[in-house]
């Protein structure tokens, strides 16, 4: 219990420290407007954008999937079988 709980007061204050480093100034512009700008500027976003489309698409697949699974196992042999 006490170890939890200085494990969260570590991370909190990794945490401030990293941010509070984050907004040093190089050169007119913190350390975040540097790190934002490589970001934006590189080609991690189109990676990223990728992924997340084939996670999006693997997802729409797999719910049209499971909805004709379904359809074909309760379709039209549970209607019938329901109004005997």
């Amino acid at each position: 219990m006490i170890g939890d709980l200085f494990t969260v007061a570590r991370y909190f204050l990794f945490s401030i420290l990293f941010v509070g480093a984050l907004q040093v100034e190089i050169k007119g512009k913190s350390l975040e407007s540097h790190t934002t700008e490589w970001f934006y500027t590189s080609s991690v976003p189109q990676h990223i954008r990728t992924a997340s489309k084939g996670g999006a698409l693997l997802v729409e697949n797999g719910v049209h999937t499971t909805k004709r699974f379904f359809n074909g196992l309760f379709g039209s042999s549970g209607v019938a079988g329901a109004s005997r």
